[in-house]
């Protein structure tokens, strides 16, 4: 989609890259799972038991939604997921600290973070990426981010990797 921005990884060395990921699968000739989580939904120490048990269920990877208070450009499960976890007192920091938590506890498959513009923006490039690197995430996909307005965000995120 033309408002996509490009997804970008970040290498961390515990963890498979997506790429990689999804090479094996290739080349294995199988399908790789790749499950959509709302971060908070319904609270934050679910949702690295969620985490946890997609991995052990077989998940190849993980795409993990950022929770925003107007999700436009998703339909109307995962914006009943964004409420929620909302709701539950989600923030972007707390999505952070529960990755952290999650890859502390064992979870070693590619996580690529779902976001909207505003929380990236508000946070900063260079400090979102810093951030998600630490907590071992391996790529942000920031839905509303114009191509022509990217340049920014895409520095950040190839400074850190």
């Amino acid at each position: 989609l033309a408002f996509c921005a490009r997804m970008r990884r970040i290498k961390i060395m515990t963890v498979k890259s997506l790429r990689q990921t999804l090479l094996d699968a290739r080349a294995e000739k199988r399908a790789a799972f790749i499950p959509f989580v709302m971060a908070g939904d319904p609270d934050m120490a679910a949702s690295v038991e969620i985490l946890l048990a997609l991995q052990e269920s077989g998940a190849a990877a993980i795409e993990l939604g950022v929770p925003f208070s107007d999700p436009v450009a998703d339909g109307e499960t995962v914006q009943r997921a964004a409420e929620r976890a909302l709701a539950a007192g989600a923030t972007l920091a707390g999505v952070f600290d529960m990755l952290t938590s999650a890859r502390a506890r064992g979870l070693s498959i590619p996580v690529c973070l779902f976001s909207y513009l505003n929380p990236v923006f508000y946070m900063g490039y260079a400090a979102f990426a810093a951030a998600a690197r630490k907590a071992g995430a391996q790529g942000a996909l920031i839905v509303d981010l114009p191509p022509e307005a990217a340049d920014d965000y895409l520095a950040a995120m190839k400074a850190e990797g």
